[in-house]
């Protein structure tokens, strides 16, 4: 294929400028595909769950999201983010979609090691958090008032203080855990995303003198 311009799945690749090696081509089509080199990929071509190494593996944001949705069941959502080893907690966002109709609704936000590190009991279905405010764990002004103990401006604490969460820095893999609860569930209305951010930083070795 080197040295043929072409389109590969609708998105267009200069292949004067790449190497493509282990792929199997299906109707244009390419599964385990290596793509090293210069690349670019054009508009409207897809790319499914890749893995990038490399310098390009480190220094992205990366970004996962829960959906907790409201039933006539179910009475308590776990929702579980799962963030690797070596990575840096940047965020984390409650935020309603709709207002859940069961008066009982609730969502805390924390971890293995506390339940409410990060947030406390916050109502989803009155004014504790109505549709277009949020809850956001990097700003104090978002904090709503139920701000958890890992959460502390004064003192400037962000999280855990152990070996597996130290500031936001995850030594190990590290969880952010999403909790509602609703004693009688009768609707099916409500909706709430927890999202959270985080990034492994690209290594740069400092200067010894």
């Amino acid at each position: 294929m080197a040295g043929t311009d072409g389109a590969l799945g609708g998105g267009y690749v200069p292949s004067t400028s790449y190497t493509r090696t282990g792929a199997t081509d299906t109707g244009g089509t390419y599964a385990s595909a290596t793509l090293s080199g210069t690349t670019t990929v054009g508009a409207g071509m897809t790319v499914a769950s890749p893995v990038v190494t490399g310098d390009a593996g480190t220094g992205v944001v990366f970004s996962k999201t829960v959906l907790f949705t409201e039933d006539a069941t179910t009475t308590t959502h776990t929702g579980t983010i799962v963030i690797p080893a070596g990575a840096t907690l940047l965020d984390i966002f409650v935020i309603p979609q709709v207002l859940w109709t069961d008066s009982s609704a609730a969502i805390v936000v924390g971890d293995a090691n506390s339940a409410n590190g990060w947030f406390t009991t916050c109502q989803l279905d009155t004014t504790d958090l109505i549709l277009g405010e949020r809850l956001q764990a990097a700003n104090a002004s978002y904090w709503g008032g139920v701000n958890g103990s890992y959460l502390d401006s004064t003192a400037g604490r962000f999280g855990q203080q152990s070996t597996n969460m130290i500031g936001g820095y995850c030594p190990t893999a590290y969880s952010v855990i999403g909790v509602v609860t609703v004693s009688t569930p009768s609707a099916t209305a409500g909706r709430t995303r927890m999202t959270v951010l985080w990034t492994v930083g690209q290594t740069v070795a400092p200067v010894l003198t």
